[in-house]
């Protein structure tokens, strides 16, 4: 029996962990992958992300990592338009592949008991009864028991249904592509480069590769590569027709993965903090459109605020009722307005007629621009960190 088990072992779910593990607990991680390991992901830690990783006394192990510095950042558009702005304080970039495994290491260092390359089906129960999880393997099949459960798988699992999670099913969905390159360097500074219906990521990381990762709407993706063999490889072809300077970067790099990685069905729809007394955190609560740039770093708070909330409940000093309550609070109050502001964002930046005009204001009143990279993330972190 343990007093927490944490379903998923990325950034939300090693946060809550770690948090808890130190507070004490008899904490288990279920992790249905492998370390070290890719994810399509923008691999940008903007610069909230530093203090969540000090709180956690893992920012002397990150530094050890050699992440690249991140200060500025560009947006460009067709017919050559672009917006140059400076982030408010410096943000790093850093591959998940050593990330996740530096990050999980320091979980079972802080007491975690990791399991991994197992992926839990089914949970019931609730907290006056606890927690039972099925778990299954390629090998076997495991029964765990907990008193709490933090759920934190991520976008999208099968388990959401099993839980008949109550979201939006239909709607927009995304596809997500990534590969990391060898190309020209970015120095301290990051491209943003949009096409119709969807926008790319460019970043250095560490040992001077560079991520590239994108979002595009999956109508937009189907319509581009009908019939096509190689539909990522045509599609890349295809954004460089409407976005020149993605395809002056991308005329000299060289890939150093033998293939993109992709991701389907990705969705921005409104989740739900807490469901059948269980906490979600991460993408599992509820993803931020990944053009802000804050989804690493709402991923590692929502996991230290479940861990935070959850902790009072676990020692007695409040009931099952007021932390649920408390959690869900807390997560709207923290987390909402900058996943409104983000959903409008998508829109606007899918949209190049309005996209456009949108960064002639933005170079005519730079205020604005900096008013957009201050709600798109947690300003009250960056204070505590100064």
């Amino acid at each position: 029996m343990y007093d927490v088990i944490v379903v998923g072992g990325g950034l939300a779910g090693c946060s809550a962990a770690i948090q808890l593990a130190r507070k004490s607990h008899r904490v288990a991680l279920i992790e249905a992958d492998t370390y070290p390991r890719a994810k399509v992901c923008g691999e940008f830690l903007s610069p909230e992300s530093v203090e969540i990783f000090r709180q956690l006394d893992f920012l002397e192990t990150l530094n050890t990592l050699k992440p690249a510095t991140i200060k500025t950042v560009r947006i460009t558009a067709s017919h050559n338009y672009e917006w140059r702005g400076n982030l408010p304080a410096s943000a790093v970039s850093i591959s998940r592949y050593t990330l996740d495994e530096a990050l999980i290491h320091h979980a079972q260092s802080c007491g975690v008991a990791v399991y991994t390359n197992i992926r839990v089906t089914d949970i019931t129960g609730n907290l006056a009864q606890g927690f039972t999880l099925i778990a299954k393997s390629a090998q076997e099949r495991r029964t765990f028991s907990a008193r709490s459960v933090i759920v934190a798988h991520g976008k999208h699992s099968n388990l959401d249904r099993k839980l008949d999670r109550q979201f939006p099913r239909t709607g927009t969905t995304y596809v997500g592509i990534k590969q990391h390159f060898e190309g020209d360097k970015l120095f301290e500074h990051i491209d943003l480069h949009t096409f119709p219906g969807g926008y790319c990521g460019i970043s250095q990381v560490e040992n001077n590769r560079t991520n590239i990762c994108m979002l595009v709407d999956a109508s937009t993706f189907k319509t581009a590569t009908q019939g096509k063999v190689d539909a990522v490889e045509h599609f890349i072809n295809w954004i460089y027709s409407h976005n020149h300077e993605f395809a002056k970067w991308m005329k000299t790099a060289k890939p150093l993965d033998t293939q993109w990685l992709t991701i389907g069905g990705v969705t921005l729809a409104t989740k739900g903090a807490v469901e059948n007394d269980i906490l979600f955190a991460g993408d599992a609560g509820g993803m931020i459109a990944p053009l802000a740039g804050d989804g690493m770093a709402m991923a590692l708070h929502s996991g230290m605020i479940s861990a935070n909330t959850l902790h009072p409940y676990l020692i007695g000093q409040t009931s099952a009722e007021a932390m649920l309550d408390t959690y869900q609070t807390t997560w709207k109050r923290t987390f909402q307005s900058r996943l409104r502001l983000g959903r409008f964002l998508q829109t606007f930046m899918l949209r190049q007629s309005i996209l456009i005009p949108g960064l002639r204001l933005m170079n005519t009143v730079p205020a604005l621009g900096n008013w957009l990279m201050a709600n798109t993330r947690d300003m009250k972190l960056l204070d505590s960190k100064q």
